[in-house]
């Protein structure tokens, strides 16, 4: 019986550490391009795990003619700021 009760003591220590631990959602990979894929009875769904148009169009021939790539609209590489200008592009000349 002393076996027992130290076990038990045990994982609910792991338990209360485990509850009291921050947890992180898991991030799925974003790629830069999405299979939508027609699963029959009116059920789409979109898989954004490319990175490049051909395995995602492998992909998607998969499950159909009705099934196609696009670019995905999440992708963080898209939506980087652009380079600032350097200052000299845009100074004043003066009168020669």
């Amino acid at each position: 019986m002393h076996k027992f009760v130290r076990s038990g003591v045990l994982s609910l220590g792991f338990l209360t550490v485990a509850a009291v631990l921050p947890s992180q959602p898991s991030l799925a990979y974003e790629g830069r391009w999405c299979a939508v894929v027609n699963l029959g009875d009116e059920l789409v769904q979109e898989v954004c795990s490319f990175d490049s148009f051909e395995p995602c169009r492998e992909e998607a021939l998969r499950f159909g003619p009705t099934s196609f790539c696009i670019q995905n609209p999440r992708y963080p590489g898209y939506w980087s700021r652009p380079a600032e200008p350097s200052p000299n592009r845009y100074r004043r000349r003066g009168r020669r």
